[in-house]
């Protein structure tokens, strides 16, 4: 999406909004869309919740990428002091 777009909109009573049309449709809005308000520091932030959930899901995947890692060098180093301790025991 290279067309950055600036609108203004109204909060009604209730506290609703409308997202423009053109806007709706740059990001695949639609009536039965969920989005997700996100609040920041000084800012609110709208996504929509697939975009979330698979944000989500990929820093997930990070993580337990990371963590198979690291436990396969704990789990090696504990391997190796087991068999030393095995092989003195042995003796």
């Amino acid at each position: 999406m290279n067309n950055r777009k600036i609108r203004t909109v109204s909060v009604n009573g209730r506290g609703q909004i409308v997202i423009p049309d053109d806007i709706r449709k740059d990001f695949g809005i639609s009536e039965a869309s969920t989005l997700v308000l996100i609040e920041r520091t000084d800012e609110i932030v709208l996504k929509r919740e697939a975009d979330v959930l698979e944000a989500v899901y990929d820093e997930d995947k990070f993580w337990k990428s990371l963590s198979r890692g690291t436990m396969k060098r704990a789990w090696g180093k504990e391997d190796a002091i087991w068999d030393k301790i095995y092989r003195e025991g042995s003796k």
